[in-house]
């Protein structure tokens, strides 16, 4: 076989010292699942899942009017349901990470928004709520989804968030469409 190898000047590579030895076999894998762990946690510090940040249940319903894609009011309505709230360091917007400024929070607000009609309509949930001030003054969310395209005969999730400071602990949110009467939703955690 040697003659081959002279021959044809093929050579088998061979295997490094280091690797012929089982601890350093095993500090090499264990270096790669360390690499490997940090890099998933890194990559998945921004997950949705919300820790040690309190929730509260609210389980209100409004009626909205239903619109077409161009905000158009229709004859329709659909009933608004807030599910709960919850303090969050981020939140997923369109398919992107929104974070607010450092030394701040996210107060989400989720709602499930219900079609009873054979059609498909729309929701605009950033004209439905206004986040209210101490002193008055409103705001719309800070963070929402946009325009919310509904099924026919189907529940759509959805939410906005509102920027607050972390030691905030009372809200007043107002709910319900632009021109008509709107109620106020206290939040406390």
């Amino acid at each position: 076989m040697n003659e081959f190898i002279t021959k044809n000047k093929f050579r088998i590579p061979s295997i490094p010292g280091w690797a012929r030895k089982p601890q350093s076999l095993i500090i090499g894998v264990v270096a790669i699942i360390a690499i490997f762990t940090f890099a998933f946690l890194f990559f998945n510090r921004g997950s949705d899942t919300v820790v040690d940040k309190p929730t509260i249940k609210i389980g209100k319903s409004y009626e909205i009017i239903a619109r077409t894609k161009e905000k158009q009011k229709t004859t329709g309505r659909f009933t608004l349901t807030i599910t709960d709230a919850q303090f969050a360091d981020s939140i997923l917007v369109q398919g992107k990470r929104a974070r607010p400024v450092k030394g701040k929070l996210f107060l989400i607000v989720n709602m499930e928004i219900t079609n009873p009609h054979k059609v498909q309509l729309y929701a605009f949930p950033v004209d439905l709520f206004r986040f209210i001030r101490e002193d008055g003054q409103k705001f719309a969310p800070s963070v929402h989804q946009g325009t919310v395209l509904v099924r026919p005969v189907a529940t759509k999730k959805n939410n906005v968030a509102f920027v607050v400071l972390p030691d905030e602990k009372k809200f007043k949110i107002e709910v319900g469409d632009i021109n008509k009467a709107k109620e106020t939703l206290e939040i406390n955690f």
